[in-house]
């Protein structure tokens, strides 16, 4: 097998009805990819009614991302803030198919970096998530086949491992106030 992926659209998506046929579309994107899967679902997909196209994609509805995040080649999402910056941290390229809020910007700046790559529907006026699976996996396949995404990567990672911990702002801001 090669490298994994792990597929993430947070905890919302599947309550959004436009956004929802991502985790379809995600499926066939990969359903033959020579790579170990896990598609994570969050809220809102019942249990069983995404099923898995093969032995190599495991369908789970939430696993914590830091027991994954090592692991992983590519993160493929949707750029929440939290899966985005989860997958920098751990130095993983990503694959971003934005469905709201934020997540069009966050695409935008992994792209720009080079940390990664944004893939939306062909047809500007279709819901977010008319993603072509194809190009889906054409983008995931770009992204392991190419060192250089994962090499920006790494050095987000270096760079937010060298800021000072978060603990350290509370006695900053503490001060200000005084």
């Amino acid at each position: 097998m090669a490298p994994g992926a792990d597929r993430a659209f947070g905890s919302v998506a599947g309550n959004v009805p436009f956004a929802a046929p991502i985790f379809d579309v995600a499926l066939e994107a990969v359903a033959d990819l020579p790579a170990r899967v896990l598609l994570t679902t969050g809220h809102g997909i019942e249990d069983g009614r995404l099923a898995a196209p093969g032995p190599h994609v495991h369908v789970e509805r939430w696993v914590p991302q830091a027991d994954v995040l090592a692991s992983a080649s590519v993160v493929v999402c949707h750029g929440g803030s939290g899966t985005t910056l989860g997958a920098l941290a751990a130095g993983v390229p990503l694959v971003i198919t934005p469905l709201f809020a934020d997540q069009p910007e966050n695409a935008r700046r992994v792209a720009e970096i080079g940390a990664g790559v944004r893939v939306g529907p062909r047809d500007p006026g279709a819901p977010t998530s008319a993603i072509d699976p194809a190009d889906l996996r054409r983008a995931i396949t770009d992204v392991l086949a190419d060192p250089a995404p994962a090499a920006v990567a790494r050095r987000v990672a270096a760079e937010i491992d060298a800021l000072p911990p978060a603990d350290d702002a509370v006695a900053v801001i503490s001060a200000a106030v005084r």
